[in-house]
Order: C-alpha cells, then structure tokens, then sequence
C-alpha cells in the first residue's frame, strides 16, 4: 500500500459516494478473469454509492474496445501455431547451412527436429480443446460485465456534461492551467491533442459541480491515474499523497466536505477481506505493474549484458546480410571491426503473476535496444556505423509471500541471481545503419564505379561493381 493519507475507508463509506474515473471503470476488463470477477463484485457491491461523470462515460466507450478482449480465445490456437511454423523455417535456413558441410547422419536429425514441429502443433490443437470450457466461461463473463455497465452508464449515476459556455470556460482556464502545471490532466497534453487533452480536467470540473448537490460529507474519487499531475511522488516513485492544489480548490468550493483522491489497487484493499485468499491474489496482480517500476534498472541491464554474452556476433552478421540491400552488403562486407554491444534502452513489461503456496511468481518481457559499433573500409569509404538490435528476456522474479514490497525491491536490488530467472532469450530485428555524418569518401564515387566493373546497368549504362551493386542486376542508382 501507498503512504496511507485517508481515513479507513470502510468505516466511512456509509457517508460517503464513490466516483470512479475512466481507467478504474476499464479495470474490469484489463486483468486475468478470476480478478476481473472479482473487481466486477466489488463494483456491483457498492452500486448504490457510486456517480459517475459524464465525460468518463464519453471517455469510456471511446476507449472500450481498445482494452475489452472478447476474443482474448479466438484462433488462439492459430497463431502459436504460426510462432511455430516461423521458428521452423528459421530453424531449416539454419540448419541448410550445415548441411552443406555433409555432415554424417544429418538428414536423419533434420526429420527429427521436423518432426518434434509437428507435436507442437498436435499439442496446440489439444490443448484449445482442453480450455473450451474456460473460453466459454470468459466469454459469459464479458457479457455480464457489458451488460452491468451499459445498464450504470445509462442510469442516472451518470451526471450531465457541461454545457457549451461551461465548457468554453473550462477549455480557457486549461490553456493557462496547463502552461504552469497546474493540476489536474497537464501530463496529457504531451500525448493528446484538441479537446482530448482536457479530458480530465473536465471530469474534474463536473465532479466539483455535482458534489454541491451530494448530501455525503466524503467524495471518494478512484483512479488508476497515477501521474504527477494527480499525486505527488518521493523518490522511489511511490504515491505519497494528492496533489495539493486539488484538495486546496475543493476545499475552497466545498468547505464542509472532504475529497479523498485514492489509486485504484487501493481503494480495493480498503474493501478487501484480506484473509479472503481471491481479494489477496487480485491485489497481487493489481500491485505488480507499479512493483515492477520501482524495481532496480541496473539490475535488469545487469541481466541484459549477461545474455549479451552468449550471443555469437557471427550468426547476427549472417542475418544481417541476408535482410541488407545492396550497398550496405556492401559495407557489411567490409567490416573491419565490430566493438561489443552498448545498450542503448531497455524497457520491461509484466506477462503476469502466479500466486503459489509459499511464493508469488512475475512474469517479465524485458527489451533491451542494443548497438554493436562498427567500422566498415573499403578503398572509397570509412563508415562508422552500427549494427543495432534488440534483445527480449523473458524473466521470472519470485517473491516469498511473507516478504513485502519494499523488501522484496531491496533482495531484488542486492540479491538479483537468488530472485530473477531468465526462463529464455531471443535476438530479433537486427539492422544496419550507417554512420552518416561520421563517413567519409576518399575518391570521387564515379572514379570508384569504373574499377572492377563486372557487369552493365540495363537502365543506366553504369558499369556495376561491389561499390554499387544493389544485388538485383541493377546498379543503386536504379533499384527496379
């Protein structure tokens, strides 16, 4: 839990009304179907105290479809049938390579290792058939969820929207708001554009219109918005408290009343029973995108170099000539020196959580975007280009259940071998840039066309050589 500002919740919700915003509504949708039950029940729970502002209602039927997964099943079979099939054939163009070298037996292995692509698939196919009764149940359960929303969304817990001088006003006062950072919804102006950038200073703006006419002394507002134009952060990036100068204007409307601004993940352990094994794990799973930010980086980058090891720069230099035009072939060719890899970011996402007997397991996607430096010569050019690719790990992090957060963080941080397990590693989009502004010419590139030519351009009349051979007959002056 964050540094807990409010009173207990439960023994105030008696006086109190409930105001969910955009991304909590959609909560229902984004986790696993046991926790999304149970957000469902909490929601239909406490029906009776919630209101909802007009513009999350236009916010979230605009925003529905993106995180509602009514076919979360659909073809699921189909498209790990297609991974396998793509690492098959990356496997064949591989394994091609050996045997041109005759290897004894080796035709017999190739069956084999096909032959083992075959059972995954059968083993795809079985397993579709296994789940046919959760898909069934997933899919009951999206309808129920639609149906209790659209049926509160379309009640009168939904409060007016502004009318157009409300809203001219409000769109003025955002303007200035905004250029000062003063809150709510600035940090939206950096990713949204026109009217959608106020959204939230909107909803703001019709939930203190409406607590005039509420007759609870406590507006509880719920929101799985975070950012700094919400809360306020310490240094390890946890929530501390509401921004002040949101409870300063509330207050300065509503004297006699209290705000309370809460984060989602927990407003729900306030409702929780936290003896109740179901509302622990959902708590898990809602805490573990915020856990997993304030673990170390340094660690994660220690995990990503460590891999970086054991990849052989041959096999990337293959595939990068395989997938290079022309002219970078070219360069690709001439390689003199590839330094070793330097990374450039590295992003990390959560895949999911399991909650055992003893221990709780995160799932990660860590993403590195790597460059190896290198200098390409040749008698007309030095390039100091790159090659550059990303390198995704897939990490299990376990957390003794007994542990908490900021224990956890810290044995993560000081014991990183004992709690993360690369499960797997693969290299992927592997590319060459040059080094633009770093290269140099020696000679005029018409002087370099007219040594070692070895075939005619049929559109130009250029004489083709390594320099400028785009690897289709053509010269690159003219790709057809």
């Amino acid at each position: 839990m964050t540094s807990k500002w409010y009173p207990n919740i439960v023994d105030i919700l008696e006086n109190s009304t409930v105001i969910y915003d955009t991304s909590a509504l959609l909560n229902v949708y984004r986790y696993s179907l046991v926790s999304s039950k149970r957000i469902l029940n909490h929601l239909q729970n406490y029906e009776d105290r919630l209101w909802i502002p007009a513009q999350v209602r236009k916010e979230f039927y605009k925003n529905k479809e993106n995180v509602r997964s009514v076919n979360l099943y659909k073809n699921l079979d189909n498209k790990l049938i297609r991974h396998v099939e793509t690492k098959r054939d990356e496997l064949l163009v591989q394994l091609s390579e050996y045997e041109k070298k005759r290897f004894s037996r080796f035709t017999e292995l190739k069956s084999r290792l096909e032959a083992k692509f075959v059972e995954m698939n059968t083993i795809i196919k079985e397993y579709k058939t296994e789940i046919a009764e959760e898909t069934g149940v997933y899919k009951d359960f999206i309808e129920e969820v639609d149906n209790f929303l659209d049926s509160l969304l379309k009640s009168e817990k939904v409060g007016e929207g502004l009318n157009f001088i409300e809203l001219m006003e409000v769109l003025k006062e955002g303007e200035l708001r905004y250029r000062y950072n003063l809150p709510p919804g600035y940090e939206d102006a950096k990713t949204k554009e026109g009217i959608d950038k106020f959204g939230d200073l909107i909803m703001w703006k019709q939930l203190l219109k409406k607590s005039s006419d509420i007759d609870k002394k406590y507006i509880i507002f719920v929101t799985s918005d975070t950012k700094p134009d919400w809360f306020q952060k310490n240094k390890e990036n946890e929530v501390v408290s509401p921004r002040e100068e949101l409870l300063s204007e509330f207050n300065q409307y509503h004297p006699e009343k209290e705000v309370i601004i809460i984060p989602f993940e927990d407003f729900i352990e306030e409702i929780s029973d936290l003896s109740d094994s179901s509302d622990r794990d959902l708590l898990l799973e809602l805490r573990t995108n915020n856990l997993i930010k304030r673990l170390s980086q340094d660690s994660f980058k220690k995990l990503v170099e460590e891999k970086l090891k054991l990849v052989d720069i041959n096999d990337v230099y293959k595939k990068i000539l395989q997938t290079s035009n022309g002219m970078e072939r070219h360069y690709i060719h001439t390689l003199t020196e590839i330094s070793q890899p330097y990374i450039e970011n590295i992003s990390v996402n959560t895949n999911g959580v399991r909650v055992g007997e003893n221990e709780v397991i995160y799932s990660l996607k860590v993403t590195a975007e790597c460059e190896y430096p290198t200098l390409s010569y040749s008698s007309n050019i030095v390039s100091y280009g790159g090659i550059h690719t990303e390198i995704t790990l897939s990490v299990e992090l376990k957390r003794k259940l007994e542990d908490s957060e900021v224990t956890f963080i810290k044995n993560f941080k000081e014991n990183t071998s004992n709690i993360a397990t690369v499960t797997h590693f693969i290299l992927d989009k592997e590319n060459y840039i040059w080094g633009s502004d770093d290269d140099y010419f020696e000679e005029d590139e018409d002087d370099v066309i007219e040594k070692d030519v070895y075939n005619t351009c049929p559109s130009c009349g250029r004489g083709i050589n390594n320099h400028n051979d785009a690897g289709n007959g053509f010269c690159v002056h003219c790709p057809q």
